[in-house]
């Protein structure tokens, strides 16, 4: 691994493990990747602590090692596409506003897609709980306008795509790390006006409400007979953004996405 990525994955994993990873607010200039502004609204929306994003997650585990059934070293393989659903500000709640929320939902809709993040079982609690370690793989966030009815990619403009390389966490905590293979110029900021295409990121997001624990069910072996199995869950979540000080890397993605061979899935509790 380049120094550029270890000094940048060492950053944000000690943000993260220490607990002191607080969200960081940040804005998006949605006229620069939409062409359907919502009336005479400037664009920019205000401050977002948080995205509510909603997805549906798949996790193929093959077992290809010495023992029966998902255990470590295990390989997986996820996909999965969802929507940021709502922007949350400082408390919480969802900005509400056309000139705030620049009509997210209702002129423009970002969405993202996973179908190649790889990587390997580290541990299986037996009750639905499985954390992975992923080495690999592309997360792709798109524009679209959500009333057109198409749950496809067609017509859709990419904003942003990071490339992951490595990842660490919990079970119901992962954090994935990746390099922005791309990004929109001009769409997404930390105040005053610091665009993200020149800095280090790391992303950090929580699922909200879950059911139950999932646990992966039989499907067909692969071509050399190793057992595989399967799960995939509906979920809810949000997701913080924070800045790693580490400005020679272009940006760091890091994820907790529960349902990406994650697993153990725990209702929140409120007080």
């Amino acid at each position: 691994m380049k120094m550029k990525k270890l000094a940048g994955l060492l950053a944000a994993s000690t943000i993260f493990a220490s607990g002191a990873a607080m969200a960081e607010p940040f804005y998006m200039d949605v006229n620069n990747f939409d062409d359907s502004p919502l009336g005479a609204t400037n664009g920019l929306t205000a401050l977002i602590y948080q995205l509510g994003v909603n997805w549906n997650a798949t996790s193929v585990f093959t077992d290809d090692t010495p023992g029966a059934g998902i255990e470590f070293g295990d390989s997986v393989l996820d996909s999965g596409f969802g929507t940021v659903s709502s922007y949350l500000d400082s408390t919480a709640n969802a900005i509400s506003g056309g000139e705030n929320n620049e009509g997210v939902g209702v002129t423009h809709q970002l969405r993202f897609s996973y179908n190649d993040l790889a990587g390997t079982v580290v541990l299986n609690d037996g009750a639905g709980g499985i954390l992975a370690h992923y080495t690999s793989g592309t997360i792709s966030i798109r524009n679209d306008n959500n009333t057109d009815g198409d749950t496809t990619d067609a017509g859709e403009k990419e904003v942003l795509r990071l490339d992951v390389f490595n990842s660490t966490g919990t079970i119901g905590n992962l954090i994935l790390f990746a390099t922005v293979g791309f990004v929109d110029p001009g769409s997404f900021f930390f105040p005053p006006a610091t665009d993200w295409s020149g800095l280090t990121v790391a992303i950090n997001a929580r699922v909200d409400f879950n059911l139950d624990p999932l646990l992966p069910t039989p499907i067909a072996p692969d071509a050399d007979g190793n057992a595989r199995f399967t799960r995939t869950s509906t979920l809810d979540g949000s997701v913080q953004f924070n800045r790693v000080p580490e400005p020679s890397v272009l940006a760091l993605l890091g994820i907790g996405l529960v349902g990406m061979g994650v697993g153990r899935r725990v209702k929140k509790q409120r007080a």
